[in-house]
């Protein structure tokens, strides 16, 4: 690392952080790809200096120039990624004696139903609101899938979980859940 911010510099040191053990490797390629696709839309001179670039800005234009070919999440998903990798590059670039990358470390677990949700924190009986016997539970999930959690099979060999619906759920909210869900479905031909 030369000191160089250009996108190119960026790339290197996220190879460099997967190397050297400061970044799961995992990591490293996530934020190594979602920079390649969106900063590959910036023009010679901003690739110069990906440090002072207007994420908001490039996600936008990338959103309209690639947004057909992703959906909604997985924007948000390459936003998140590219703000993390500028960020930390930044901060190795300010000081790269003290640099510690800003990695989160998720719980693992090997129930599939809380993995698929992303509940992946665990919540003892007194503090989940859903094991008080006083509010009223749904009789008809199976045994095995903690309670708030609604499978709904949506082909022979796919099941979506959905979590963290309010028991006083509204049409007007329950429409409005249905329109997210409806934007990230794909136009299949028959």
């Amino acid at each position: 690392m030369d000191g160089k911010r250009s996108r190119e510099a960026a790339v290197e040191f996220l190879e460099y952080v997967a190397q050297k053990g400061l970044m799961s490797p995992a990591t490293a390629r996530a934020r190594k790809a979602a920079v390649n696709t969106v900063l590959d839309i910036l023009d010679d001179r901003q690739a110069q200096d990906v440090t002072t670039i207007d994420l908001d800005d490039v996600m936008n234009r990338f959103g309209h120039l690639h947004g057909k070919d992703y959906s909604p999440v997985s924007l948000r998903t390459y936003r998140s990624r590219v703000k993390s990798a500028l960020d930390d590059f930044a901060n190795y670039l300010k000081n790269p004696l003290e640099f510690k990358p800003n990695v989160q470390s998720r719980e693992r677990t090997t129930n599939p139903s809380r993995a698929a949700t992303g509940a992946a924190k665990s919540t003892s009986k007194s503090e989940n609101p859903a094991s008080d016997p006083s509010r009223p539970r749904a009789t008809s999930i199976a045994a095995t899938i903690p309670s708030g959690i609604i499978p709904i099979p949506i082909r022979a060999d796919l099941v979506v979980f959905i979590q963290g619906l309010p028991f006083d759920l509204t049409i007007a909210e329950a429409r409005k859940i249905a329109g997210v869900v409806q934007a990230m479905a794909t136009q299949q031909s028959a």
